[in-house]
């Protein structure tokens, strides 16, 4: 008979297998289009396991959410984490960042489903609690070195934040996403740039 440490490992990793099955089925079918049968039929569980683990749909989705979003800060960090803090970083942040809402699964549960199936209020808290630190301590990195001058890094990161996410809906929603994705990154940059000190 496993110990409770086997079976705590199998049920961590049957929870991660119907998390992944999750991720790879809303960023296909949406949210709407999903069942949770057929969630349960990839991860190649029984529809009770799924629910011994979430308690519906909308909370597989939450986690689903959660997981993309700790995947898409990984990967944030990764690809500035050679960067000194500078315009370098910065450009490299938000091209990466765009970058990642062409691709299905960041457009479809971070951006065009995330606020009606988590519902706007807990939509933008986890939003807030993923990347509102990333930001402010990105303000806080270019105001020490004297690049930007602003009195209020709080409210200035989620006036980024809430400009990054409109950037990020325009480039998933466009014909041509590169193009976008490069408009919508000097945009941005234009945004930012804006906030250095008079001279």
């Amino acid at each position: 008979m496993a110990g409770p440490g086997r079976r705590e490992e199998y049920a961590a990793a049957t929870r991660q297998a119907i998390i992944d099955a999750a991720v790879a089925r809303f960023a296909t079918d949406g949210f709407a289009g999903t069942s949770v049968d057929a969630i349960a039929l990839d991860a190649r569980v029984t529809k009770g396991g799924v629910y011994h683990h979430f308690r519906d749909k909308a909370e597989l989705f939450e986690a689903a959410f959660i997981a993309v979003q700790e995947a898409l800060l990984e990967r944030l960090a990764e690809r500035v984490a050679d960067l000194p803090m500078g315009w370098e970083l910065v450009h490299a942040g938000i091209d990466e960042y765009l970058a990642a809402c062409c691709e299905d699964v960041n457009r479809r549960i971070a951006l065009e489903d995330g606020p009606a199936a988590l519902g706007w209020s807990r939509w933008r808290q986890l939003e807030e609690r993923f990347f509102l630190g990333t930001a402010s301590a990105l303000l806080e990195g270019l105001r020490a070195d004297g690049l930007i001058a602003v009195d209020d890094v709080p409210l200035t990161a989620r006036v980024l934040l809430g400009a990054l996410a409109e950037a990020g809906l325009a480039v998933s929603d466009a014909s041509d996403r590169e193009a976008e994705r490069a408009r919508a990154s000097a945009l941005v940059m234009q945004f930012l740039h804006g906030l250095q000190p008079m001279r």
